[in-house]
């Protein structure tokens, strides 16, 4: 059984990570942006006669390698602060569930 300690560690563990994950995904979606923003402002300098070249271009420049790395940090720690919830939501749901068997036992 999961004890009450653990459940209040859980909820603790919510309120504290909620914050984090609503500024990860924030941050995530700002690294997305700030690589389209890249990509246009080297689309705008590139050379090649045809949009394949200068896609290729654009594409071979490092500051999209940054945009790119930036991007994948900013996705693992989003993700990890998402199953981190989960994990707190799912514990909840198992003690309800065991609290709901027991009071059902009781019943019986």
């Amino acid at each position: 059984m999961i004890s009450e300690k653990e459940i209040e560690d859980a909820l603790q563990k919510i309120e504290e990570t909620a914050p984090q994950y609503a500024t990860a995904k924030a941050l995530s979606f700002q690294a997305q942006e700030w690589k389209k923003t890249q990509r246009s402002l080297l689309y705008s300098q590139a050379v090649g006669r045809t949009v394949a070249d200068k896609e290729h271009w654009v594409a071979v420049q490092s500051a999209v390698a940054v945009a790119n790395e930036g991007i994948a940090a900013a996705i693992s720690n989003e993700e990890k602060l998402r199953w981190e919830l989960k994990q707190a939501e799912l514990k909840i749901e198992i003690w309800r569930t065991q609290q709901a068997s027991a009071r059902l036992e009781r019943m019986v």
